[in-house]
């Protein structure tokens, strides 16, 4: 085993690339990690989400999401560590990256996701659209969006009462005429159709909120024009159909839609023992976020059940917080990334691939060093760390940063494989 450090240019995020294990696979590690940084839009107006940016191209940018995976390096994870024809799994999908990016590349793409509004929108980015699904869909939301100017015109209240948060949040008219795609959208006899252009209400939520932006609840006064929130719905549908089109172009003669299931990761109740070829995913960063709390106003409008997420979302900040101390949040995150880990070695087959990006966090003001982690816990498990890149990122959380002052943060793209003849175990 070596290490070999590459010196990268100063305006790269991630500076010099460490590089551990066989020289070959670290290689391949390293190049998917040194990708300019994906730049989450600001969540005001439509022209945030640029079509042409190269993190945000084709489906990839139709709907905000925390800690996306940049397309080019689930593209270049895909393509390194899995044949074509292969199935390639991520059990924390998300958005669906890498199920986008693995049928792409001509994999058979398997994604679970404990959140269902990601479950939801993963299925809607990987179901291919031929030219007529996608003209329904936007014949589909103007419907829905003439339906709520005509009650607009008419001053038709609400179809039910809505919490606070929601009063606090959206202008009144606003508010009525979000209450009236959604009510129109539910109406719709097409189920897909009706669970499609939910996302597409997801997706301009909070543009048309007072936050001032899509990552905080801080709020700032808005000057909406009625009819206006109908109008976006309707732009952000044709967007969605160009992306779609955009999407189904790159795709591969006879490519499979993905199967994309709501499932907890250290179960993967949804995927059968050895059917796995490859794993290429990004499990949360200890004590880093709350999916739950970001995605709150987008689950509630969708009328998606949050409970299971908040009983299950591993690494939440909310839960870590709570802990005793470093040594017990460190014990804590072992068991959660063996226990994922173990379902992981338990559906893919032998000698498969498995790639974790994943970056360290602080808790009590004390570094988690994820790739120690992983080498701690993956033997456990039958799996046999190979290779391993590591590159520099920022730490933006200011009461933690001195947990990072003696050895910077790092992201790192580690390749574990399945032995022979391993069984979990610990």
């Amino acid at each position: 085993m070596t290490v070999v450090k590459r010196r990268r240019s100063l305006s790269h995020v991630g500076g010099e690339v460490e590089r551990w294990g066989d020289r070959e696979p670290a290689a391949a590690l390293a190049q998917a990690l040194d990708v300019e940084p994906a730049s989450e839009p600001s969540g005001r107006g439509e022209g945030d989400a640029r079509e042409d940016d190269p993190d945000r191209v084709h489906v990839h940018g139709f709907h905000t999401y925390p800690a996306r995976m940049h397309p080019a390096t689930a593209a270049r994870l895909v393509r390194a560590f899995s044949d074509e024809g292969a199935t390639v799994l991520d059990p924390f999908c998300g958005s669906g990256t890498v199920l986008v990016e693995a049928m792409i590349a001509g994999r058979r793409a398997v994604g679970t996701d404990l959140n269902p509004l990601a479950v939801r929108l993963a299925a809607l980015k990987t179901t291919p659209r031929d030219a007529h699904a996608r003209e329904a869909l936007v014949a589909a939301a103007r419907t829905v969006a003439k339906v709520a100017d005509e009650r607009r015109a008419r001053r038709a209240g609400a179809t039910r009462r809505y919490p606070p948060e929601d009063v606090a949040t959206f202008d009144p008219h606003v508010l009525l005429e979000l209450d009236s795609l959604r009510a129109a959208v539910a109406d719709l006899p097409d189920r897909a159709t009706s669970e499609a252009l939910g996302v597409v209400l997801s997706a301009i939520l909070v543009k048309v909120s007072r936050r001032t932006s899509d990552t905080t609840s801080h709020a700032a006064p808005r000057r909406i024009a009625a009819g206006y929130t109908a109008k976006l719905f309707v732009r952000k549908t044709e967007e969605l159909a160009r992306r779609l089109a955009a999407f189904e172009a790159l795709l591969p003669p006879g490519a499979h839609p993905a199967r994309v299931a709501v499932d907890d990761a250290t179960r993967l109740r949804t995927v059968q023992a050895s059917t796995v070829d490859a794993v290429v995913t990004s499990p949360p960063y200890a004590g880093t976020y709350d999916y739950v709390a970001h995605h709150a106003l987008r689950m509630r409008w969708l009328g998606l059940d949050a409970q299971p997420l908040a009983a299950g979302e591993l690494g939440s900040r909310r839960r870590y917080a709570r802990l005793g101390g470093a040594a017990e949040a460190r014990a804590s995150w072992e068991r959660e990334l063996a226990s994922a880990l173990r379902a992981m070695a338990r559906v893919c087959r032998t000698g498969a691939r498995i790639v974790l990006l994943v970056a360290d966090s602080a808790v009590h003001g004390e570094a988690l060093r994820a790739d120690a982690a992983v080498a701690t816990v993956a033997p456990r498990v039958g799996l046999e760390p190979v290779a391993r890149a590591s590159q520099r990122r920022p730490h933006f959380h200011a009461p933690t940063q001195r947990a990072f002052e003696r050895t910077p943060r790092a992201e790192h793209a580690i390749l574990l494989t399945k032995r022979p003849g391993s069984t979990a175990h610990g």
